[in-house]
């Protein structure tokens, strides 16, 4: 897709060494005249549930090369997704209490927008989970709420702008928005606003062209993933 036809190139990514490296990506990232990143940093780089992920030591160090490469921190939103909690041997783990760290970390970077999710319970995930000794640990909406509660005192703590995907109770937003990309175009380029169709119902993204697919998917073989078989 020819960078005069692109209004904005959209990422989604657990590591952003490959954007940053000298190579065909970046190169070709350059000719586009913005792009917008979703960066997931949970905390879990290395462990059982994201054993290929960079720590997020690892990430947060690359944060000023990415800002760098979008040329605002404006541009790029922070997934602490998903928030995962899971029981193996008696012992319970829970992704939650990285969120204060991950907070403090990423914030001196001037990145104001985080975005949440809790792990789907697909039967594919809770199957592979389980092969591993792990079982997930799901929660009720009034447990979700009050950790929704607990991420809200954080991101005043430390200036964050919090939204919640396709996550039952909590409000509808968009993880792409046409409205926050005309605003941030460096050419003042606006963007349609035609909300996208065939999204789950508290999704409300914006329309856009996905590029990429199951198919090919990314190396991280994070445990939790909906795309692996």
């Amino acid at each position: 897709y020819p960078p005069d036809r692109v209004h904005t190139v959209v990422l989604w990514t657990k590591n952003p060494q490959n954007m940053l490296r000298r190579g065909r990506l970046k190169e070709t990232l350059s000719t586009y005249r913005q792009i917008y990143v979703h960066l997931t940093i949970t905390g879990m780089g290395g462990s059982d549930f994201e054993p290929r992920t960079p720590s997020w030591k690892e990430t947060v160090a690359l944060l000023g090369g990415v800002v760098e490469a979008a040329g605002s921190p404006e541009r790029i939103c922070w997934r602490f997704d998903p928030i995962l909690e899971a029981e193996k041997d008696g012992e319970e783990f829970s992704s939650l209490p990285n969120f204060p760290r991950l907070a403090e970390a990423i914030a001196p970077f001037g990145i104001r927008r985080v975005v949440v999710s809790w792990v789907s319970p697909y039967k594919k995930v809770m199957a592979r989970m389980a092969k591993s000794g792990w079982r997930l640990l799901q929660k009720t909406p009034e447990e979700r709420s009050k950790q929704g509660k607990f991420l809200e005192e954080v991101c005043k703590q430390f200036g964050f702008s919090l939204s919640f995907c396709s996550m039952e109770g909590f409000p509808v937003s968009r993880c792409i928005d046409g409205e926050r990309l005309s605003l941030l175009h460096p050419e003042g380029l606006r963007c349609f606003n035609e909300k996208a169709r065939g999204q789950r119902p508290l999704c409300g993204c914006t329309k856009s062209l996905d590029i990429g697919w199951y198919t090919d998917r990314c190396r991280h073989a994070c445990m939790y993933c909906y795309a692996l078989p």
